[in-house]
């Protein structure tokens, strides 16, 4: 099913004047389609895009539109036909147009979302076929909505502390770089021919040499480094457990992806068991799933959660409760005993949801914490790298004043 984009111009019957984008299968289909809308004297221009995948925030808008349009009582099929009408996201559009065609060949919607495999994790189609099975659709809905603002939120928030650093620091290696090709060069110069000279004055004046001959080599090599070592965190084990392990040495930023990992999983599976799904199906909706024709797969999720996961699962087919399968790695013991008070008091969900705001308040304490302490951490590992550069340029000079005295 090929898709455009089209930019239109039109009147409504008020002979207001009204524009906007359209999606269809060709410029006739889009012409007739705005018709119906009681569009008339339309102009159309096609808007060249390339399919693109939805952004994050884009999908949740679209699920919170959905569980309105539910609760509304507007049957599921027409209110995935409304959603189609705004929808610009060519990828996303094509993924509505497949799930309506499913509607309408007999299957449900958790079995449509099953059978598309995108957009819609394994837990939310869980969520969705238990809110089809007890009649909360719409409120399932909601609550993935309401669950997938939260996630988006936090990583917003994440993502706004990491802009600052990260442009700080191509900032400083930009730095490094001109005054390694630029300035060390004139010092090396001045210096001339002088064979005793410091072996730290020596590395750097190397270093700039190798840069001025062989900066695009260099610049390749990095990118291609930095390309190997993305591609094979998707599918290496080993490097994922290298990279869990370097931010574990982390004092701030391991508390931030330990208190994320419990805030993400103590609410997913609160959401899971309230609306009716077993404890054991819940926990193995964290589970990747792996298709009987994959010979090989990515790795998906957290890594570390779904070996928690694992040990809770296989205590738990041994006979101990989920209070006692947990380990301190995931739930502190404060929050074991409140899941055990909660496994006895018949609310466990009621406690895991519990947990989950507790801990959102301290990610978010340590969530500011970080960004504070970024700011001087950077200026300090800045103003080190040029001062050690010019330090190692004026180390001969200081030698030379030292020998005349």
């Amino acid at each position: 099913m090929k898709l455009s984009l089209f930019y239109w111009k039109g009147k409504n019957h008020l002979q207001q004047k009204q524009r906007g984008l359209i999606v269809a299968e060709n410029q006739a289909i889009a012409q007739r389609e705005l018709f119906q809308r009681g569009l008339r004297q339309v102009t159309l221009q096609k808007n060249w895009q390339f399919p693109t995948k939805p952004k994050p925030y884009e999908i949740c808008d679209l699920v919170m539109q959905l569980s309105v349009l539910l609760q509304a009582s507007v049957t599921l099929k027409q209110s995935l036909q409304i959603l189609l009408q705004n929808c610009i996201n060519l990828s996303l559009n094509r993924w509505l147009r497949l799930l309506i065609q499913d509607l309408e060949a007999g299957l449900s919607f958790s079995q449509a979302l099953e059978k598309q495999e995108r957009y819609f994790t394994y837990q939310e189609q869980q969520l969705i076929k238990a809110g089809e099975m007890s009649g909360n659709l719409p409120l399932v809905c909601e609550q993935i909505a309401l669950h997938r603002q939260q996630s988006l939120q936090l990583q917003r928030k994440i993502q706004k502390i990491l802009f600052y650093p990260a442009i700080v620091l191509t900032i400083s290696l930009i730095l490094t770089t001109l005054l390694l090709i630029f300035i060390v060069p004139q010092f090396a110069e001045m210096y001339g021919e002088q064979t005793k000279l410091p072996f730290f004055t020596t590395l750097l004046l190397n270093l700039s040499t190798g840069l001025q001959k062989y900066f695009i080599q260099f610049f390749l090599l990095f990118f291609l480094i930095f390309l190997f070592i993305q591609l094979q965190l998707k599918k290496s084990y080993l490097l994922n457990k290298w990279k869990n392990t370097l931010i574990s040495a982390a004092p701030v930023l391991k508390n931030i992806v330990r208190l994320s990992r419990l805030v993400n999983f103590s609410s997913s599976l609160s959401l899971m068991l309230r609306s009716g799904i077993p404890l054991n199906q819940a926990l193995q909706s964290f589970l990747p799933k792996t298709k009987s024709w994959q010979v090989s797969q990515k790795l998906q999720g957290d890594i570390q959660l779904i070996e928690e996961i694992k040990s809770i699962l296989y205590w738990i087919n041994q006979g101990y409760s989920f209070s006692e399968s947990v380990s301190s790695n995931l739930f502190s013991i404060q929050a074991q005993q409140m899941l055990q008070i909660g496994e006895k008091s018949g609310k466990l969900a009621t406690m895991l949801q519990h947990i989950a705001e507790n801990n959102q308040q301290r990610l978010n304490h340590q969530a500011d914490l970080l960004s504070q302490m970024l700011e001087p951490i950077l200026m300090l590992l800045i103003g080190s790298i040029i001062g050690l550069i010019m330090l190692g340029m004026y180390l001969p000079i200081f030698n030379m004043g030292a020998i005349i005295q």
